[in-house]
Parts: structure tokens; sequence; C-alpha cells
């Protein structure tokens, strides 16, 4: 079972083929829906606002925290990787949270 904070190696064919993603969602998730939600991490030189860089991890990149993806990772081939460590998680989470938020109005 992939829980949160899991690299795995999975094959999203015919996207991309093996591609590194993590898993950002509670286990509730995958506990009664069989999903999970990922990001996937790049290897890219880009600088963005929600691309974080892996830290404390043998696997290198970015994590690309605007491009979610649920994915039923029982119904295809995957590969456990690596759990990142406690503290790149919680930043992984607080980063990507931005995207669920309510906009604001603008001040005229």
């Amino acid at each position: 079972m992939v829980r949160q904070g899991d690299i795995i190696k999975i094959n999203l064919n015919p996207k991309q083929g093996y591609r590194h993603y993590i898993c950002l969602s509670h286990r509730l998730v995958s506990d009664y829906a069989n999903i999970a939600v990922f990001a996937p991490i790049s290897n890219t030189s880009r600088s963005y606002p929600l691309y974080v860089s892996l830290t404390g991890t043998e696997t290198t990149g970015k994590v690309l925290l605007d491009q979610l993806v649920t994915i039923d990772y029982n119904a295809r081939k995957y590969n456990y990787v690596e759990t990142v460590p406690a503290s790149l998680l919680t930043k992984l989470l607080e980063t990507v949270k931005v995207i669920f938020q309510k906009n604001e109005k603008p001040t005229n």
C-alpha cells in the first residue's frame, strides 16, 4: 500500500512511461476510494513557487505541485522507491494548500 510521503515509480502510459511520483493524499483517501493523489517529480531547471526541490532523499528533482493527478495505483504496475523525510512532506503539504484556497476579492 502506498502511503503519504512515499515516492513510487509508476507507468501512466499512454502519457510518458515510467516516472517518479510522490503520494500527497491522506491515508483515508486510499483506504476508502482505492485511489491516491500524487504529484510528479521532474528534473526541470525551471523555478516556480509550486516547484519544491527534493531534499534528504536519494531521488533528485522537484515536486511539481501544480500538476496533481489522481491514480488508482493498484490497477497499474509501480515500484516503491523511498519515503521522504517528515519535514519535506510537511513543506510539500503546506505549499500545495494554495491550490485549494479561495480567491480573495481584489481591492479596487
